[in-house]
């Protein structure tokens, strides 16, 4: 089996895993808050990893990461938020949509889709229809004595209560048509985001391994020597690009929107410093794998986190969801597969 192949999944889990959290804790703090310091924590993780390995920076590969980064951090804010407005079951599976992207860009390249890519399109595609479909509530019963003959009225009372003043109307819920479709919203952009990240990052990771590749064969004799010539091919330094640029972008985005946002996360830092140490263990594992396996396949096993996310959802919190809902994220799922398979 290509290395690709279990590299690739095991990035999948652990961008579910690290989802799920990060989800749980955009319910208790703002979900920009919750996006900058678990990509913080990530990126310190990185440095370490960075000094202990000794690799040298390559430039190329910076240069896609810092393109991987503005994806991600952007898809980050929308996912995490749609997390904390929505049920977790129903956005996860439609970010997943992502996969989608590299599959588009290995056409793009020369590389055809065969029937199982075409069926795992197609299979996505209904699976975010049906999953996107707001939860229509049961109607109620109406009144008693609506439409049956008058009653006798009942005899007065001493006192009759005051009549109480009508609440004013609250805004839509996450479950009502009006948020049900901003949460959608939010999970299409982020799967677009994640989408385009992957094919960044496999450029990215391309490009560190053809540079060590060139690089050897010119100076193969000092290179022996002094036994650097394979620190261009790791693809750390793409990782590191897109840390740093995700990080400038969520640090605009809360500059425009409000300084509050990117506060202390206070007790809860621990738990969110996790959430971004897994998510750069999961950068690094897709980025190995798209050193050896194929874009449109490596993309979308990278894109079966939902499958963590929606075990842990439903294991965890309890989730449950609707027939054609649960048709919807099955159909998702199983496009994802064949789109692996293909």
């Amino acid at each position: 089996m290509n290395a690709g192949v279990p590299l690739g999944l095991s990035s999948g889990l652990c961008w579910g895993a690290a989802d799920f959290f990060g989800g749980v804790q955009s319910r208790r703090l703002p979900a920009l808050t919750v996006a900058f310091w678990s990509q913080l924590a990530g990126a310190l993780a990185l440095a370490i990893a960075l000094t202990i390995e000794g690799v040298r920076p390559a430039a190329t590969g910076i240069a896609w990461g810092l393109a991987a980064g503005v994806g991600s951090g952007c898809a980050l804010v929308l996912f995490y938020r749609s997390l904390a407005e929505g049920t977790m079951s129903i956005v996860a599976p439609i970010s997943a949509c992502g996969a989608i992207v590299p599959v588009t860009a290995a056409l793009l390249t020369g590389n055809q889709p065969g029937t199982l890519a075409a069926l795992g399109v197609l299979a996505t595609v209904i699976g975010v229809i049906l999953v996107s479909r707001p939860h229509t509530p049961p109607r109620l019963a109406p009144p008693a004595g609506e439409g049956d003959p008058p009653s006798p009225p009942s005899p007065p009372s001493a006192v009759s209560p005051p009549s109480r003043p009508s609440r004013p109307s609250r805004p839509s819920p996450p479950g009502s048509p009006r948020g049900g479709r901003r949460v959608v919203a939010m999970a299409l952009g982020s799967a677009l985001g994640f989408g385009l990240f992957y094919v960044f990052v496999d450029a990215g990771a391309a490009s560190t391994a053809a540079t060590a590749t060139a690089t050897g064969a010119a100076a193969t004799g000092a290179a022996a020597a002094a036994g650097t010539a394979g620190s261009h091919g790791s693809p750390l330094w793409v990782i590191a690009g897109a840390r740093m640029s995700s990080l400038a972008i969520l640090s605009m985005i809360a500059l425009v929107s409000r300084r509050s946002a990117l506060r202390w996360p206070g007790r809860r830092i621990g738990a969110v410093a996790l959430v971004g140490i897994g998510d750069t263990g999961a950068n690094l594992l897709f980025a190995y794998a798209a050193t050896t396996g194929n874009l449109a396949v490596v993309g979308v096993l990278g894109s079966l986190y939902p499958v963590a996310t929606v075990v842990l959802a439903r294991w965890l919190l309890g989730e449950r969801l609707s027939g054609g809902q649960n048709a919807g994220v099955i159909l998702a799922l199983t496009g994802v597969g064949l789109l692996a398979a293909a």
